[in-house]
């Protein structure tokens, strides 16, 4: 008798419980499905039009739009609302008795959502032959153009996951606009990458550099799409974790090399490179890379067990020391965000340092000084009593609001002299530099900063008062430590 192999009734046990539950139950819902049947349908009924004489250049940008709608809204859209419904239902708390940790809990809900993202990917692939027959179509252009909707689909749902544990729905809402308008880049790339007249010279421009150059180039997106995957799953493992634990000192830790190697790499391209501005190829993923981490080390509540800051303050003086810049907590993510802040301006200021011709007002400098320090201002000016989080962001609204405004004041009035009034706050200096006179527009941004230097400094005072909650904090932990020894030597 032949040997035949078992057939396979379930997952293997190598998988994480996490993963295998997930996809249990993902790929059971309905609206999964639903989502996966009427896709296939309107992409057969798509193609079928290629019979009655449609254009090609038509379908094949329909049929993106379709892809690139169902990988990078419908199928992230699922972790909108994951962690909040399980907080709803009680099976969080009983997935915490479990002693699994919480970052195994995101980490394995992410893999089941783009688990079911590939699989919606991979039933993109018979299309794709089909449309290479009826013409017009480069396979190394589609396939380049599908992984980058896999790696955007990655990443929304790893942002989306991390924000579901909000319990305000406004809120959620808000913040997945937010993600969804950083989508919009992503978007527009992988159309004029299947585009026929802009994607060739895209493909001749990459081939022309150096091979170190191509490498550093696709090396540089994946280590930027991994590196935000983990943090978003970091910080939403953070907000879900027990006051007693300690979930901050390690992406911090994490956070703080690979954003030096970032600075280094930028350093290196303006002093090394015949051309300065391909620095800007590591700063802004950089700038935007700083943002989300200040936002998340600037929303943490202070610490109230002493396990939180145990693992620092064993280490003596310079543990303690180092706590003030690791310790969970917004009062050391102040002196941690001011030095994330300070790698990024670094770049900047050897770009401007190249381009010695440059204006004060010309050069990148001050614009993404007002842009930083934009994160510290929620830090010492409270205007709702909602959670730090919900509280943080109300600023930035009301700021980006007010901006707005002094715009539309402007404008209207004829006054555009009257951008000077937005000094007071570095997003309102952005705009009353936009809307201000050329003569004036120098004197608004140098105002600006100063005023954002002086929110700085509120800031870094007021966490400087909130510091003796680490300085109680380290002592019972050392008493703890210290009386650990006697127990376990009275205990025989």
């Amino acid at each position: 008798m032949s040997a035949t192999l078992p057939m396979l009734r379930d997952f293997s046990d190598h998988f994480s419980p996490i993963v295998v539950k997930e996809l249990r139950q993902g790929l059971r819902t309905r609206f999964f499905t639903s989502a996966l049947i009427l896709f296939h349908t309107l992409i057969i009924l798509l193609l079928a039009t290629v019979a009655l004489g449609a254009p090609l250049e038509i379908v094949n940008g329909i049929f993106w739009g379709i892809a690139g709608l169902m990988l990078l809204a419908v199928m992230p859209l699922r972790g909108f609302s994951a962690l909040h419904v399980e907080d709803a239902d009680g099976t969080l708390d009983m997935l915490m008795l479990t002693s699994i940790a919480s970052f195994r809990i995101l980490y394995g809900k992410w893999v089941a959502l783009c688990g079911q993202s590939l699989l919606v990917a991979g039933s993109i692939l018979p299309y794709m032959v089909a449309r290479y027959f009826f013409g017009g179509v480069e396979i190394l252009r589609e396939v380049v153009a599908l992984v980058m909707l896999v790696l955007g689909s990655g990443l929304i749902t790893a942002a989306l996951l991390a924000f579901s544990s909000l319990p305000s729905l406004l809120l959620r809402i808000f913040l997945g606009l937010c993600v969804g308008a950083g989508v919009v880049p992503l978007g527009f790339f992988t159309a004029i990458l299947v585009s026929a007249s802009e994607a060739d010279s895209l493909l001749r421009e990459f081939f022309a550099l150096q091979l170190w150059e191509q490498c550093s180039f696709v090396g540089g997106i994946l280590a930027v799409v991994a590196y935000a995957v983990y943090y978003f799953l970091a910080l939403g493992s953070s907000r879900i974790a027990p006051p007693s634990e300690n979930h901050s000192t390690k992406k911090r830790l994490v956070a703080l090399a690979v954003h030096g190697l970032f600075m280094v790499a930028g350093l290196l391209l303006c002093f090394f490179s015949k051309d300065p501005d391909v620095a800007f190829w590591v700063f802004i993923p950089l700038l935007f890379l700083t943002l989300i981490v200040c936002m998340d080390v600037l929303t943490e509540e202070m610490p109230c067990y002493s396990t939180a800051v145990a693992a620092l303050a064993r280490h003596g003086r310079l543990g303690r020391l180092a706590g003030r810049l690791l310790h969970p907590g917004w009062a050391s993510g102040v002196l941690f965000s001011l030095l994330l802040c300070v790698m990024a301006l670094s770049i900047t200021a050897g770009i401007t340092f190249r381009h010695s011709s440059w204006d004060l007002d010309d050069g990148p400098g001050l614009y993404m000084l007002c842009l930083l320090l934009a994160v510290f201002v929620p830090v010492s000016l409270r205007i709702t009593r909602a959670g730090i989080f919900a509280s943080w962001w109300f600023v930035q609204i009301c700021m980006v609001v007010a901006g707005i405004m002094l715009t539309m004041f402007c404008h209207a009035m004829n006054a555009r002299g009257l951008g000077a009034l937005g000094i007071f706050t570095p997003v309102t200096a952005l705009f009353g530099v936009e809307c201000g006179n050329y003569s004036s527009r120098e004197s608004i941004l140098i105002m600006g900063s100063l005023f954002s230097l002086g929110w700085l400094l509120l800031a870094i005072l007021r966490a400087g008062v909130n510091f003796k909650t680490y300085t109680r904090l380290e002592h019972e932990a050392l008493e703890n430590a210290a009386r650990q020894p006697s127990r376990t030597h009275d205990a025989p």
